[in-house]
């Protein structure tokens, strides 16, 4: 699910420093549904101001696997006989990558914009947004390096299927 054996050793600092300031208050629903995000951070080094990444993350439905559907067991598909359970369960989140670059970008599913406030001062503004607009499906993170932009997201949906499926 969420595995920080291959990460670099930059990665996993990054990875404990980010925090998730604000989860979607719509539960997970059991059929194909977005989730909206807002990745918040200072802007690329050497320049002032702070970035923000907006996007959504399109959320499959609960995918569930059984042995049956291949007619074997799991300990015979995995060839392990002691740690697999009876139905493997998970979902599929997709989201688009960033390139980097200093400009803003905006497509259907993204949208990144640099402003002159600070991280802190972007980070309350944004909150104070989405309460003004009700806004129940979009998460806010912060992250200490907005070029990893791709690990926040990856926070957030661990901690959603951390959730979701304990």
């Amino acid at each position: 699910m969420f595995d920080e054996q291959g990460l670099r050793d930059e990665h996993r600092g990054i990875l404990k420093e980010i925090r998730v300031l604000r989860r979607p208050y719509l539960g997970i629903v059991s059929g194909y549904h977005e989730l909206g995000y807002r990745v918040l951070g200072p802007g690329e080094k050497g320049h002032s101001g702070s970035v923000q990444i907006s996007g959504r993350l399109m959320v499959s439905p609960k995918l569930i696997w059984t042995p049956a559907q291949a007619q074997r067991t799991f300990g015979e598909l995995f060839q392990e006989s002691e740690l697999m359970d009876a139905n493997l369960v998970g979902r599929v989140f997709a989201f688009p990558a960033v390139v980097p670059g200093f400009f803003n970008v905006q497509s259907g599913r993204l949208k990144i914009t640099r402003h002159e406030w600070s991280p802190d001062l972007l980070a309350e503004k944004v909150l104070d947004e989405l309460i003004r607009l009700e806004a129940t499906d979009t998460a806010v993170v912060r992250t200490p390096n907005i070029r990893f932009y791709p690990l926040a997201v990856q926070r957030f949906i661990h901690e959603i299927l951390t959730e979701e499926f304990t």
